[in-house]
């Protein structure tokens, strides 16, 4: 099963809750993933885990630069 992009999930909270929401939503979630990703000991810093952490931060900073244009 192929693992659901973030930028897939925020299309579909924009749709559903509109832009100010989503904006929140990334915002906090960027910032939960990179503090995930800042501890030795979280799942999120295992070889695994990581690369898909990271692939969501990208998209989440991503998203966030385009929608501030």
């Amino acid at each position: 099963m192929k693992a659901r992009s973030e930028l897939e999930r925020i299309d579909f909270l924009l749709h559903r809750d509109g832009q100010e929401v989503t904006r929140a939503y990334v915002q906090v979630t960027l910032h939960t993933y990179c503090s995930a990703l800042a501890r030795p000991e979280h799942y999120a810093s295992t070889p695994y885990y990581r690369w898909r952490f990271e692939q969501a931060v990208q998209e989440f900073q991503q998203w966030l630069d385009e929608a501030s244009h």
